[in-house]
């Protein structure tokens, strides 16, 4: 139900991190010339390769003396030292660390940028090894790159160790895992921190071993000092588990009972009203573990009651009148608008919610605003409710281009403190790359807006400068980059709208020599797709193209101008979708192909499939489904120049038939597609109310600031 993915930061009272410190000193000699034999192809080859995989692009200065000092001076010092490893020569792993290296950036598990923290991690292992706690310094390490350093070393003593502790942060990553491993000899210690990080992330997993009488997780709660898995561990698994939970603290409390909690359900408002209540008041406590209790899961849970109580019913009378379609909010008071906005977001994780329409967001943000007013203001509201869940909000906020509404009414030092403690905790946290680099955009977009604001701007120009200046971060290249751009970004050094790499689809950046060009349409095995399925096919006139229909799939084939082929599987057939696609993708490669436009039809939850068969020769892909926008990133590094469309909210057949057919259209006439022509021309084409609101939620290429930020942090 709940797949939250988190990480050791959550658990600092726990677990203490390390900051690395410059250890590349501790190898270095004075080089002299080695040369070549037999012996040393592997490791020469494979070193050659990394390098020219880490130098594919400029970054800056200090990534390129970082890399050259490691991989020439460090490296070629230890071995002219013989250093060794339980008796293996050092140029045996540092090989294995090469390849590693290369794969796990093919892979996309590791950027460039953060190969250089991982040397020094490597370089720390080899000091620490035999002379101190292998298991402290890796507590400081992120997942991904403690993963790696366990390939690196598997074949040593310490890669069980690495090993052990990549699977603790594999299980607080994806909590998941705790049910099949907290039983394990090796984290025996962990006990109560695993079982009260299940409790508050996964607690149907915990509640449903305590439903099958498991005795080993009875025993475990039995023994427990948390108040938080006591009372988790009391909900029933029946038909009411999801409206119980997150009131399973205030039953524990004596404050409400369950069957209290039944009646509420019978009149969806007053439910609703008590479950918002509920989460403030936990929120806004002052006992950590409290204020920390079913935080996610609830948010998660908002964002189903949001739908089924009130989202649904707004976004199915769409062509109704105003006082018709949000009759259902009238008697909603600021905080329950609130909520329903952090439910109406395009990033949804719970299945069974749905996105507001733009409009909808538009109508209950300005009704949110004027019921504020009724208690004090925006900025009372915030402070009543301790600014619950606010970076959520203000980044649904800047999807809409509103941040500088919002904050011009809220406090400049509450705002200034908020995003400043935002930006100094963004290198606190143990994440991935690409986790880093999402988080990164989203704060980018935020900062875009918030720039106008002088004294916002020059305060976290300030808190960054600070920021900058710590010892931890001299050998972050990741985090050295991110905060430099956004600096500049603040300073308005970089005119991200003067950026035109993302303004102009050119149609020569499609074509292949001795092919046609080649488009690809995925379609998946619903209802909805079969109907998208047969509105599309609908769209080509057999006049300008030619149908062939090839089982699986049909291949449509331009009679005039340009060479083009548009091939699209179909959805339900006897093989599945996949099976579908597959083939159809084979039968491209064997003609000698190239596919340069891709185009996902269909729900948000079958995009990671179409993300899996896009490769690098994308040009042009199309994310049609809701909540694409988050999706981009896979998508650049995948190729940094890719034109993408994607929406901030829902996909619709009704816009994407039309839109499809005029860029099409463009690339068989050979006109390149100019985004701001195309969207001027469509915002005034299209007439209805409900194709108005959902045009309004897709973005042009050339609108993603984020992407724009994250082009000048990898120098693109």
């Amino acid at each position: 139900m709940y797949q939250l993915k988190i990480t050791l930061q959550t658990f600092s009272n726990t677990f203490r991190s390390l900051s690395l410190l410059p250890l590349g000193i501790f190898f270095l000699s004075v080089l002299a010339p080695f040369t070549s034999s037999a012996e040393e192809i592997n490791y020469a080859k494979t070193k050659e390769t990394l390098i020219k995989n880490l130098k594919r692009t400029y970054i800056d200065q200090v990534y390129l003396q970082n890399i050259d000092r490691f991989y020439s001076t460090t490296c070629d010092s230890l071995i002219k030292k013989k250093f060794k490893m339980d008796d293996r020569p050092i140029k045996d792993i540092l090989a294995k660390l090469f390849d590693v290296c290369n794969s796990n950036i093919n892979s996309g598990a590791i950027t460039s940028l953060g190969i250089p923290s991982l040397n020094n991690i490597f370089l720390a292992t080899l000091k620490t090894y035999k002379k101190g706690s292998i298991r402290n310094l890796y507590m400081g390490v992120n997942y991904r790159q403690s993963n790696i350093m366990r390939s690196v070393f598997e074949d040593f003593p310490i890669g069980d160790t690495i090993r052990d502790i990549v699977g603790l942060r594999e299980m607080f990553y994806e909590p998941y895992f705790i049910s099949s491993r907290i039983k394990l000899p090796q984290y025996a210690v962990y006990k109560d921190t695993l079982l009260y990080a299940l409790a508050n992330v996964a607690p149907e997993i915990l509640n449903r071993k305590i439903a099958d009488n498991d005795t080993f997780y009875t025993a475990l709660v039995n023994r427990s000092n948390k108040v938080s898995v006591k009372a988790i561990a009391g909900v029933k698994t029946d038909t009411y588990y999801d409206r119980v939970l997150p009131f399973s603290m205030a039953i524990q409390e004596n404050r409400i009972t369950v069957e209290d909690i039944k009646k509420l359900t019978m009149v969806p408002q007053d439910y609703y009203h008590a479950f918002v209540e509920e989460a403030i008041r936990l929120h806004t406590t002052a006992n950590p573990e409290i204020k920390a209790f079913l935080k996610e899961p609830i948010f998660e849970l908002n964002q189903k009651f949001g739908n089924y109580y009130f989202i649904k019913q707004i976004n199915d009378l769409h062509e109704s009148p105003d006082n018709v379609r949000f009759q259902v909010l009238n008697t909603l008071p600021a905080k329950e608008l609130y909520f329903l906005l952090l439910a109406g977001s395009y990033d949804l994780t719970q299945e069974g919610a749905s996105a507001l329409y733009t409009s909808s967001f538009f109508y209950v943000y300005k009704k949110f605003l004027k019921e504020t007013e009724k208690t004090g203001g925006v900025n009372k509201f915030f402070e009543d409710v301790d600014y619950y869940e606010f970076y959520k909000f203000i980044s649904n906020v800047s999807d809409y281009g509103l941040v500088g509404d919002l904050i011009n009414n809220l406090s400049e030092e509450k705002i200034t403190r908020f995003l400043g403690d935002y930006l100094e905790n963004l290198s606190n946290k143990q994440l991935a790359d690409n986790e880093i680099i999402l988080d990164a955009m989203t704060l980018a977009e935020i900062l875009y807006e918030t720039r106008n604001n002088e004294n916002i701007k020059n305060n976290l120009v300030a808190r960054i400068e600070k920021i900058e200046r710590q010892p931890k971060l001299q050998n972050d290249l990741i985090y050295r980059r991110i905060y430099s751009v956004l600096k500049d970004l603040l300073l308005d050094k970089y005119k991200y709208e003067a950026d035109k790499t993302y303004d102009v689809l050119q149609v020569k950046r499609l074509q292949k020599p001795n092919s046609p060009i080649v488009q690809v349409s995925f379609f998946y095995d619903d209802d909805d797709a079969t109907s998208s399925f047969s509105s599309c096919i609908a769209t080509y006139d057999s006049k300008t193209w030619d149908k062939k229909d090839k089982g699986n799939y049909v291949i449509f084939s331009s009679k005039v101008g340009n060479k083009m082929k548009v091939y699209m599987n179909k959805p339900n057939t006897k093989q599945g979708c996949d099976t579908a696609q597959d083939v159809m993708l084979q039968a491209i490669e064997q003609e000698g192909y190239e596919v340069t436009s891709y185009i996902h039809r269909g729900h948000s939850y079958h995009l990671p499939q179409s993300l899996r068969k896009i490769n690098e020769s994308c040009q042009f892909v199309f994310l049609g489904s809701c909540g694409g926008y988050k999706q981009v990133l896979k998508l650049f590094q995948l190729n940094p120049d890719v034109n993408i469309i994607s929406t901030r909210s829902v996909g619709a057949k009704q816009i994407n038939d039309p839109l499809l057919g005029r860029i099409n259209s463009d690339i068989v006439n050979n006109k390149d597609i100019r985004w701001d022509d195309v969207w001027k021309e469509y915002n005034a084409k299209f007439q209805s109310k409900v194709a108005k609101d959902l045009f309004a939620g897709y973005m042009a290429p050339n609108k993603y600031i984020g992407i724009k930020f994250i082009r000048k942090v990898y120098n693109y």
